[in-house]
């Protein structure tokens, strides 16, 4: 008897601890669920966000400015513009002008600005072309519930390589702008989102792998309005500056297979440099705290050639990963085209922190999509991802971090591919 009541008494006890568990987990649930919790949390972020920026916004040499200055070049002599930025790439700086024509172009209402009214004007309108874009890829997701709206906004407040291309005065704005609408419109109108996604492709040709995640009866009409867009695009606005065969030899592919003169640094990130660092024993320069510059090496060995052979199958794997799982979700969207999209960070040689931007739908997608569907693994990996994108690369363990956050998510992403598909696109014979 008393050897039962040892039984009786152990199981009493397992019962009110999972109860207890049970009731914790339910107490989570509704504080996280609750939106004016989440909100709150929104509000802090955002002050918190707003006093790292602010200080630093639109920086002495931030991108715009030469940005700007780019487009009141093409107004007084446009054909030098290329041939001093490949002597400038050739010296080892290819720090200079490397966009195509068209980014040019785009500077020029700008330059016509007085002082730094067009750097400043510039930031403000890449600014609300991001809004504009995550606004239609918010709608895009199509998820519903009252936590939709302050987890997306949270995210995005995280996300810093999304304030860092504000804060520069990049491109991102306008890439994010028509990927999100091409996101939002390619169901319903596949030609209009080619237009969109090549007039992305014009600008920072790394949109042209959304063609790679639209399947079924859409794909000629989209991938034809997309190739056809940039390349009349291209074409027409490369007559000012010369022809584009100088700006694709000397410009284009030395600065996308990365500079080899010089000590990269830990601002600078992607896969081919995540394995020459841990791989190859690259050294690179890190800023401290106090703005001292040191360079550091992070392994003993320096496995050169295994560094681009794993870089090159690594690359190649993405790639083929995307398609896959595409396909397996049915060619769901936004999910597939955000993969595509994503490559835009994971792929190049030379990844600048403003750059991970193209990871941010990706982002969004994935975490609303496994809180949607309950796949917490899924959420709390995407989480993690979020949290490594919110501190500074520098500032992390290995710099490497931000690549590896991106990697994670498109494998997570792609394991989980079924749970993603979309039952309205089968129904309209898309994913045939």
């Amino acid at each position: 008897m008393p050897a039962l009541n040892q039984v009786d008494s152990g199981w009493r006890s397992a019962w009110a601890q999972s109860g207890e568990r049970i009731r914790l987990r339910k107490a989570a649930a509704r504080i996280l669920g609750d939106p004016r919790v989440l909100w709150t949390v929104v509000a802090m972020v955002t002050v918190q966000r707003l006093l790292a920026e602010v200080p630093v916004f639109l920086p002495p040499g931030a991108d715009a400015y030469q940005f700007v200055e780019s487009g009141r070049e093409a107004l007084t002599n446009p054909g030098a513009i290329y041939a001093r930025s490949a002597a400038e790439i050739a010296a080892g700086h290819p720090w200079t002008i490397t966009w195509p024509p068209p980014q040019i172009l785009m500077a020029i209402p700008f330059a016509r600005l007085p002082g730094d009214a067009g750097p400043w004007l510039w930031a403000a309108t890449n600014a609300l072309m991001a809004v504009a874009g995550l606004y239609c890829l918010y709608r895009a997701v199509g998820s519903r519930g009252p936590t939709k709206l302050p987890v997306f906004v949270l995210i995005t407040l995280c996300f810093t390589p999304l304030f860092e291309d504000i804060r520069l005065g990049q491109r991102g704005g306008a890439l994010l702008l028509l990927a999100g609408w091409a996101m939002l419109v390619v169901r319903s109108h596949p030609v209009l989102a080619g237009v969109l996604t090549g007039l992305g492709t014009s600008i920072k040709f790394y949109p042209a792998a959304m063609a790679l995640s639209v399947g079924g009866r859409r794909w000629p009409r989209f991938a034809g309005a997309t190739f056809a867009t940039a390349a009349t695009v291209l074409a027409v606005s490369f007559i000012p500056f010369g022809g584009p065969f100088q700006y694709v030899t000397r410009v284009l592919l030395p600065v996308a297979a990365g500079s080899s003169v010089g000590t990269r640094d830990c601002f600078q990130n992607s896969t081919p440099l995540l394995f020459s660092r841990i791989v190859g024993g690259e050294p690179f320069s890190r800023v401290s705290a106090s703005g001292v510059w040191t360079t550091v090496v992070l392994v003993p060995w320096h496995l050169t050639a295994l560094a681009h052979a794993l870089s090159y199958v690594t690359i190649a794997a993405l790639i083929g990963v995307t398609i896959w799982a595409a396909w397996r979700s049915g060619w769901a969207q936004p999910y597939a085209m955000s993969m595509a999209f994503s490559l835009g960070a994971l792929v190049p040689g030379d990844v600048y922190t403003y750059q991970f931007i193209a990871v941010l739908p990706l982002t969004l997608v994935l975490l609303l999509g496994a809180i949607d569907k309950h796949l917490w693994w899924i959420a709390a990996l995407a989480a993690l991802a979020v949290l490594t994108f919110e501190s500074s690369p520098c500032a992390l363990v290995v710099p490497g971090l931000w690549t590896v956050a991106g990697l994670v998510l498109l494998i997570a992403a792609a394991v989980e591919a079924p749970r993603f598909r979309d039952s309205s696109a089968l129904r309209d014979g898309s994913s045939r």
